[in-house]
């Protein structure tokens, strides 16, 4: 091997060096840069899980405000729909009361009616039973008269009348 070879291949071999050491240079570098990288993507997926974290958080009081609003909207709307129930049941047994004190008033007012002219017709009934009676003492009254007179006019129709023998005595013709 020549000098010239023995240099070249010094050359050769500082070159190899060289490059040998860029390589594991460029090996380190690299190793840093996934050591870096790594430690970088270590730190992003705790910043997404803490953001992640962060955000179910949120939601979840965003769901639990929802609900709790929820809740009290329907428990609004149950006491809305109690309180229209309620009044309008006030309402119709308000309604309801008017009608019974209306029906009561007009029975008892048809009954008062009724009784009235029960009392009236009792009373009319008995002055005309009274009347009826001294109709009747009034006709006693005449035919005992009548009957007292009839009896006068007939004693004197006695009295007048020659007895029967005698009558008959007259009516028949004499022999003479």
């Amino acid at each position: 091997m020549g000098v010239d070879e023995g240099k070249h291949n010094d050359g050769y071999t500082a070159l190899g060096e060289r490059v040998a050491g860029i390589l594991e240079a460029a090996e380190e570098a690299a190793e840093k840069i996934r050591e870096a990288a790594r430690r970088e993507a270590a730190e992003l997926e705790r910043l997404a899980a803490v953001e992640a974290e962060r955000q179910k958080n949120d939601l979840t009081a965003e769901a639990r405000t929802l609900r709790a609003e929820a809740e009290e909207y329907a428990r609004d709307m149950r006491l809305a729909v109690e309180a229209y129930a309620t009044q309008h049941r006030r309402q119709a047994e308000e309604e309801g009361r008017k009608i019974v004190a209306d029906a009561e008033r007009r029975s008892r007012s048809m009954r008062d009616e009724a009784e009235e002219k029960l009392r009236q017709a009792e009373r009319d009934v008995r002055r005309r039973e009274e009347q009826l009676r001294a109709e009747v003492r009034m006709l006693e009254q005449r035919k005992r008269e009548a009957v007292e007179r009839l009896r006068e006019v007939a004693a004197l129709v006695q009295d007048v009348l020659p007895s029967r023998e005698s009558l008959a005595d007259d009516l028949t013709p004499s022999k003479q």
